[in-house]
């Protein structure tokens, strides 16, 4: 036999053996024998079949064979002997082939230890499967894709009372329409039993014409991605239904009592949100009166004060400057008859002139004539601080104007800025980034009260030392002037309350907490508002917002 037939052969799925039925030698054998049985293949040429097919069976039929008579077996089970003496299970095939006018004996066989295996696995697995639907608290019904029942459970056709002749008849389509039969919903029913190749999962409530009430729930019945076929489950829920409905009945009157008891205090309620809101509004009229009339005192008080101090100050700084300046000119005519002497000193006797000059070296004469002039200058120069102080202090409280007027916000940020420098000055280095601000109407002595408060808590805010930041700018519509500290800063859970009379972070002693809600009801009275930013550990800024062009009607006077 040619190489590519004997290759052929050994890459066959069965044993091949070819058998002489005269001598019922083994003639030939593929490389799967000799693999399976544990033969060489020249031990195997040597035997006689019946050495490994050695039932009576076999024997009895191999003796027929060596007498001439030849019958073909298809898928007959068996018993092959190997090497080492197990026995294997085969299912084989003979068949009678000619070659060259004589008659050979094939013999095709097939290993079915893995098959048999598999066989008892299986009937194992439906084994159980049968035990535990027979063990479930459900009824279940397995229907084919054809519509055929496969299987069903004892508890499903107990609940569903199926007789027994239709189940000994094995009549699916009967039995399926019995099902449909019992259910108020029969249509759905029948739907639902029929649509066996739907991929969808159904969950359905079946009120049966006995009463009863069936939960039912069916998932499609794959192998592979195939759907063949359906699963239902059915569960007996009648008493939960009824136990539901009660309940539920029970809440319907409940809520009835509920809904009449709602509405009595829904009524009382009213009544008491208006006695509330009457009660809100005199307390927020009443604050508003407060705050209005602490505002007025402490401007009255800060105007008097402001009056008094540029008087008293006003009078002695007034002949002091003016002393200042006589004395000046007297130094300087002194100094000039000093010079007139100087020049005849020449002409005078030397005792003379020695006693003159040790006069002149211990009143130290050249540095007197040098240093009177400083003195004066810088002593004028004091007396005008201390008069721009003054004019600040009056500038501030507005002492001589009640009416509005055009103002410049930044001229009012300097003077407020310079009454408060004593809180400042040792807490903050101050920052200044003017826009140039237009003039806008206002009252500018309350306005400078809100930039006193915010400049004093910003001072307040920074625990050592830091910077304060003024910031102004303006566009077609308002004017803003910022003041930002690099201090504590505030808590988001207090942003919302800053602005609350008597509501204040400092310590007991340290603030009284009208500042800021003074500070809202002025800019809010000039149609501004306030806006803050802060962040914890980083500081604050406020920015007061006021619009350039402001109605005559939408401020009083305080």
């Amino acid at each position: 036999m040619s190489s590519l037939a004997d290759l052929m052969l050994d890459h066959s799925s069965q044993m091949m053996m070819l058998v002489d039925p005269g001598s019922l030698r083994i003639v030939m054998a593929n490389q799967l024998v000799t693999q399976t049985l544990g033969y060489p293949r020249v031990e195997l040429v040597a035997m006689t079949i019946t050495d490994i097919e050695s039932s009576l069976q076999d024997v009895f039929f191999w003796e027929d064979v060596h007498n001439g008579q030849f019958q073909e077996i298809e898928g007959q089970e068996g018993l092959y002997r190997c090497a080492d003496g197990e026995m294997l299970s085969v299912v084989k095939s003979v068949r009678v082939v000619a070659h060259e006018n004589h008659a050979l004996i094939l013999v095709l066989a097939r290993d079915i230890r893995h098959e048999r295996k598999v066989e008892d696995t299986l009937e194992q697995t439906l084994s159980q499967l049968r035990a535990t639907l027979e063990s479930t608290g459900n009824g279940i019904l397995v229907i084919d894709w054809q519509g055929n029942i496969t299987n069903m459970n004892r508890l499903f056709s107990s609940m569903w009372g199926i007789p027994d002749e239709l189940l000994l008849e094995r009549n699916d389509a009967a039995i399926l329409e019995f099902i449909a039969g019992r259910v108020n919903e029969c249509d759905l029913c029948r739907a639902r039993l029929r649509a066996t190749v739907d991929s969808a999962e159904t969950e359905d409530l079946l009120r049966l014409t006995d009463g009863r009430v069936f939960e039912c729930k069916s998932h499609p019945q794959y192998i592979g991605e195939r759907i063949v076929g359906r699963v239902f489950g059915y569960s007996d829920i009648t008493e939960r239904t009824r136990a539901d409905e009660a309940l539920r009945e029970s809440r319907d009157r409940l809520e009835d009592r509920v809904r009449e008891r709602t509405v009595e205090l829904e009524q009382a309620n009213a009544t008491l949100q208006g006695e509330k809101r009457h009660q809100q509004t005199l307390i927020r009229k009443l604050e508003e009166a407060h705050n209005q009339l602490l505002q007025s005192e402490k401007m009255a008080s800060i105007g008097q004060l402001a009056a008094g101090v540029a008087h008293e100050i006003n009078n002695p700084v007034g002949f002091v400057n003016s002393n200042l300046g006589t004395l000046q000119r007297y130094a300087e005519n002194l100094l000039r008859l000093l010079s007139a002497y100087e020049g005849i000193e020449g002409s005078l006797t030397t005792e003379q002139s020695e006693a003159i000059a040790c006069v002149k070296k211990e009143i130290d004469a050249a540095y007197l004539r040098e240093d009177i002039g400083d003195l004066l200058t810088e002593s004028l120069d004091g007396l005008q601080r201390v008069k721009r102080i003054v004019q600040d202090l009056k500038d501030f409280s507005h002492v001589d104007k009640a009416e509005r007027e055009l103002a410049n916000l930044e001229a009012g940020l300097e003077s407020t800025l310079n009454v408060v420098w004593n809180e400042i000055k040792y807490k903050a280095d101050v920052v200044k980034e003017y826009g140039n601000l237009p003039t806008i109407e206002c009252f500018p002595s309350q306005l400078n009260q809100v930039f006193m408060n915010l400049l004093v808590n910003a001072a307040h805010a920074i625990e050592d030392h830091g910077h304060i930041t003024l910031r102004t700018g303006y566009d077609e519509n308002f004017v803003w002037v910022e003041i930002e500290d690099t201090g504590r800063g505030i808590r988001q859970d207090h942003l919302s309350r800053i602005f609350e009379p008597f509501f204040t972070t400092k310590a007991v002693g340290k603030g009284t907490g009208l500042g800021l809600s003074l500070s809202y009801g002025i800019v809010s009275r000039h149609h501004g508002y306030i806006e803050v930013k802060s962040e914890l550990g980083k500081g604050s800024v406020f920015r007061v917002v006021l619009p350039r062009n402001l109605p005559v009607e939408a401020v009083t006077s305080e």
